[in-house]
């Protein structure tokens, strides 16, 4: 029976009986955890992977956390009688003794998988079973954990503080399932920039006896990855932190959850170059020059982990996150990157076995892309891993030559980056609307092998992590483009309360909204590598369209918000309400009003000191607030979470208390726009395939842009009768002597490696002309587009009289998403954020 996973994971007091009035039912599924006359005991195989025994414990643990009652756990039938829960591999020999009838249990080799059945009177002394049998050891585990969430436990418990709801009985519903297989393979997280939260608080907080991102903390962050039902691990390698394999219990903690190892693009070979590449023992990390010292540096890694479950990333950059030394030019670098790749097999094949059957990623990032491009001759059997460009927009994809590759591909992604144009470290704010675009148009085209988020210090990303593991393992859930927002009203309906759900949920939409015109870290428009001062916002103060007043009042209704819905939080979940609502959002309110005030300060400084004054006052009481807010947060849970938030990450200009600039001033003009029209609000769609196009909610500046096609369809390269193509009928209310044609778009880049980015522009009966929204490198047009999360493209149409007029979009390439269009006269510049009405 195929039951959804998802769905699972989320119904808890709906399967639950906490009454009296469930205990001694004879409903056949009906399983009596606890109540007055009945107390479960756990049974797991003692012969099996530690992981069973993990599990075991912390399933008691959870049990123990709603009801106050500890379940026994045993290893064998003969301690246990009445109501057991049996935890075990489907070929173990406790699962088989309580278990006839093998149709009940996972399929051999099915991959993370699991079944639960209840079984009545399998033993003399055994009354009622409930047998959670995996595939494998993680199958298991996320058989267990779903039953944990059954009962009220979420993944977050520990992470987040969402303490359980106490129950004096737990009964469940329990009917025969057969779990899914996830439809991406690896699925896991990079920790990454945790040099202003997770290192400094588990060195000084959590564990002080290593002094840092130790074994204690990995067992932490591996139980969260099980119960997200994850699996892959890119430790932490920052300098602030040792290498992962410098504490031997790191590795045994991995292998005892049975955690996939792997390195980031950076660190081929499960190395940490920033910790263990000596420069003064071992010389450059150059293979030109020094290609033996860097061979054994890469084997005595293999040699020690070959035990290890891993994934290898081959190939090589710098030591830290740059390029590769040595190399004069592209054909340099590809040429010696050959036979990198050939020696590194070669290490694999010796220490291992045969290479084909070690998993290998190869992960295309930066300029290892021009690399790739230029030609390698690279085996089949390495996974390729495309990444974003670091701001959630996919650089590329599989073509349909690539996706023919045994190895596959996948995707590593970031919700969190440091590096230009500018860092965004301190909150998680990328819209779930675009993680769901970006990887179900990475899944559409073979991506789904493994898939990687880089969370930076895990907190405060975890709502973004939960929606990630999610749509990893089941994608096809978030098909339809509003499949979001309901995941996003059943995360914080599950934690806060079903009549909390869509109140809080539109809270946190707005918050993602709001900071997809820009990002909180990006207030200061200000950039970095080089750090460089801040300046005066984007928004305008125009009494015409006063962007900079309207935001601020934004960020004040929702802010209101949040403190009218804290009233409703229930008392047991306060610690968790501040940590995923009030943290983020008001501190993003904090960091928008201080700038979008120093706006104003500035803009009165020399009219009217007053109330430059009082902006002055209102720039300081935010900049107090960010202090506040992140000493409240850090003395959480009895000073659980001490030094786990930073409220400004590398000191950059964006977090001090802005200085009012006087030789700076700003426009109050508005610019004058003869019309602004949403795609999505088209007259006719012509020659589109069954489904497109689609209203992507969520996205752009309107919420509601349009895809045009399958993220797998091919480049129309020649305009033809059947070419798909938009009509717009706009009326035109006065003449333009020199019309602009501007249309936005998602700042997003070619599908694959054969595409543009071409879309086709046509007035009237004029001929068409083509927009290439594709932008190379790390261009001054990419840096902008990303720091607003939109791009535009222009185009002359000359005179333009007043009246009706026929506007067309040409399909072309597929990646194209166009948000909005704007007619104005050449030369006006446009304002930031637009009144999306003709």
């Amino acid at each position: 029976m195929r039951i959804s996973l998802l769905f699972l994971s989320l119904v808890t007091v709906a399967l639950l009986g906490c009454g009296s009035t469930n205990n001694g039912n004879n409903n056949n599924s009906h399983f009596e955890l606890v109540t007055a006359d009945t107390k479960t005991a756990i049974i797991y195989d003692a012969n099996g992977p530690a992981l069973d025994s993990i599990s075991a414990y912390l399933l008691a643990q959870d049990i123990e956390q709603v009801t106050g009652f500890k379940p026994q756990v045993v290893t064998r039938i003969a301690e246990v009688s009445g109501n057991v829960i049996a935890i075990g591999n489907r070929d173990s020999q406790l699962i088989k003794a309580l278990v006839n009838n093998q149709n009940k249990l996972p399929a051999a080799n099915a991959w993370e998988t699991y079944t639960h059945t209840l079984v009545h009177n399998p033993t003399g002394s055994i009354q009622k079973a409930l047998v959670i049998s995996g595939a494998d050891p993680r199958g298991t585990a996320y058989g267990v954990f779903s039953i944990s969430q059954k009962i009220g436990v979420s993944p977050w418990y520990w992470w987040a503080d969402v303490t359980p709801t106490p129950k004096e009985n737990l009964v469940l519903a329990i009917d025969d399932v057969q779990s899914v297989s996830p439809a991406v393979q690896f699925r896991g997280i990079f920790i990454n920039d945790e040099d202003w939260g997770l290192q400094p608080w588990a060195a000084k907080t959590f564990e002080p006896e290593t002094g840092d991102i130790g074994p204690k903390t990995y067992a932490k962050v591996f139980e969260l990855l099980l119960r997200l039902r994850a699996n892959t691990i890119w430790p932490a390698m920052h300098p602030s932190t040792k290498a992962f394999f410098h504490y031997p219990g790191n590795a045994k903690v991995a292998e005892d959850y049975e955690i996939v190892l792997g390195s980031s693009h950076a660190e081929p070979m499960l190395r940490n170059n920033v910790d263990e590449w000596d420069h003064d023992t071992m010389g450059d990390f150059n293979y030109f020059s020094n290609k033996k010292g860097v061979l054994n540096y890469w084997e005595e890694r293999v040699a020690e982990a070959k035990n290890v479950n891993g994934i290898y990333t081959i190939g090589m950059r710098g030591v830290h996150d740059s390029g590769m030394e040595g190399a004069k030019n592209t054909a340099d670098a590809a040429a010696i990157l050959n036979d990198v790749i050939k020696d590194q097999r070669g290490l694999l094949q010796k220490h291992i076995g045969d290479p084909k059957q070690v998993p290998q990623v190869f992960t295309v990032y930066k300029e290892v892309l021009d690399l790739y491009e230029y030609g390698l001759d690279l085996p089949e059997d390495i996974t390729l891993m495309w990444t974003d460009d670091n701001y959630g927009y996919i650089r590329q994809l599989s073509n349909a030559e690539e996706r023919k590759r045994s190895g596959g591909s996948g995707v590593y992604y970031h919700a969190s980056y440091w590096g230009r144009p500018h860092d965004y470290l301190w909150l998680s704010t990328t819209h779930p609307a675009l993680i769901r675009e970006e990887l179900l148009k990475a899944y559409d085209t073979g991506a789904d092998k493994i898939w990687i988020l880089n969370v930076g210090d895990i907190k405060p990303a975890e709502y973004n992590t939960q929606f990630f593991m999610d749509l990893a393992f089941e994608p096809e859930r978030f098909r339809k483009p509003e499949n979001y927002l309901t995941h996003m009203q059943q995360f914080y309906g599950s934690i806060f309360g079903e009549n909390l759900a869509s109140e809080i949920s539109d809270i946190r939409h707005t918050y993602y909204d709001l900071a997809w015109l820009r990002k909180p870290e990006f207030m200061g428009w200000s950039q970095t590598e080089p750090t460089r001062a801040t300046h005066l916002t984007g928004f305008s103060l125009s009494p015409e369209n006063d962007e900079n007043t309207k935001r601020i009042a934004a960020y004040e209704a929702l802010s209101k918000k949040v403190y009218t819905t804290q009233n409703e939080i229930p008392k047991h979940r306060t610690d968790a309400w501040y940590q995923l609502v009030v943290y983020p959002v008001l501190g993003s309110s904090a960091m928008n009003k201080k700038y979008l005030y120093r706006d104003l300060a500035t803009q009165y400084s020399k009219t009217d000191r007053q109330k430059a004054e009082e902006y002055k006052n209102a720039i300081r009481a935010n900049q107090e607030e960010i202090a506040q807010l992140t000493s409240t947060y850090n003395s959480l849970a009895n000073g659980k979470w001490n030094g786990i938030m930073d409220p400004a990450p590398r000191r950059l200009p964006v977090f001090e208390l802005p200085k009012i600039l006087d030789d700076e001033s700003k426009s109050t003009e508005a610019p004058k726009l003869a019309l602004v029209h949403n795609a999505a609000d088209y007259t006719r769609a012509t020659n589109f395939e069954a489904g497109f196009p689609q209203q992507l909610n969520g996205l752009g500046y309107t919420g509601q842009i349009l895809q045009l096609a399958a993220s797998d369809a091919t480049t129309i390269k020649e305009l033809a009768a059947t070419t798909p193509v938009l009509s717009y009928e706009i009326e035109l209310l006065e003449d333009l002597k020199n019309a602009d044609f501007t249309l936005t778009a998602l700042p997003n880049h070619p599908i694959t490696g054969n595409q543009n980015l071409k879309i086709g522009i046509q007035l009237n009966d004029n001929t068409v002309e083509i927009l290439d929204f594709e932008t190379y490198g790390r261009s001054e047009e990419w840096k902008q587009n990303v720091l607003r999360n939109q791009a535009r493209k222009s185009m002359n149409l000359g005179a333009l009289k007043a009246g009706t007029h026929t506007i067309k979009i040409y399909r072309l390439d597929p990646g194209v998403l166009p948000d909005y269009f704007i007619l104005a006269e050449n030369g006006t510049v446009l304002p930031y954020t637009l009144p999306l009405t003709d």
